[in-house]
């Protein structure tokens, strides 16, 4: 390979690299902040973490509805070493409001409708046998360990890697007299193996915030029929 062309086939990989260590950086220091201060879960949501919210209309009782939610959401468990383990623990309930939060893992073994580790419903008689049951689902505890992991990989794997092997397609590589040799400039895009990791684990918080209000919805909506 000519010397111009793995000079300029190195910089633009090692440059196209550093743009995406630096948006996973960026990435994973916003994982799950809220883009406003918002009415915070009053289970103890910190504010700055972002939340899930919504509200539907059923038919049935607030202090049925209430008591048909936490039932629910007590029966949700999962396999831990052979050990069934509930996910969820009432933390307060009344015909007027619902508190709940994780006690048990926070992504082993469960679906990612489950991912939330606060959830607060509160029910709103809307009259005759209406109830407006509004819900506040939070993921403190999920986007710490996630932040936590991603941030390790990040700096701890990912900046080492472009580093070394930066430092070594470049000394051994590309400043080569051999044009054989320089042909293995191609190894810099093995990068890639150290980057996108960080990626999978943030991708988590994203795919609960989905599916965890599908599921809560879901959930809310057959309580009318456990009512």
């Amino acid at each position: 390979m000519d010397s111009h062309a793995a000079n300029l086939l190195f910089i633009a990989v090692m440059a196209a690299a550093i743009v995406v260590w630096l948006w996973s950086l960026t990435m994973a220091l916003r994982l799950g902040r809220a883009p406003r201060q918002p009415d915070h879960l009053a289970i103890g949501e910190a504010p700055e973490f972002d939340t899930v919210t919504g509200e539907l209309t059923i038919r049935g009782d607030p202090a049925g509805l209430s008591k048909g939610l936490a039932r629910s959401l007590r029966q949700q468990k999962v396999y831990i070493c052979g050990m069934l383990v509930r996910l969820f623990r009432v933390t307060e309930r009344s015909s007027e409001r619902l508190a709940v939060e994780k006690t048990g893992p926070l992504l082993c073994n469960q679906p990612p409708g489950l991912y939330f580790s606060e959830a607060e419903f509160r029910f709103v008689p809307e009259g005759g046998d209406k109830v407006r049951v509004s819900y506040r689902l939070g993921y403190a505890r999920l986007v710490r360990l996630l932040r936590k992991i991603a941030l390790c990989i990040i700096v701890g794997v990912g900046l080492p890697t472009l580093l070394i092997v930066g430092s070594l397609i470049w000394l051994f590589v590309v400043r080569s007299a051999d044009p054989t040799i320089r042909w293995q400039v191609f190894e810099t895009f093995q990068i890639v193996h150290a980057l996108w990791p960080p990626f999978l684990f943030m991708g988590f918080y994203a795919l609960g915030r989905r599916q965890s209000r599908i599921f809560v919805e879901n959930l809310v909506a057959s309580a009318e029929e456990l009512d």
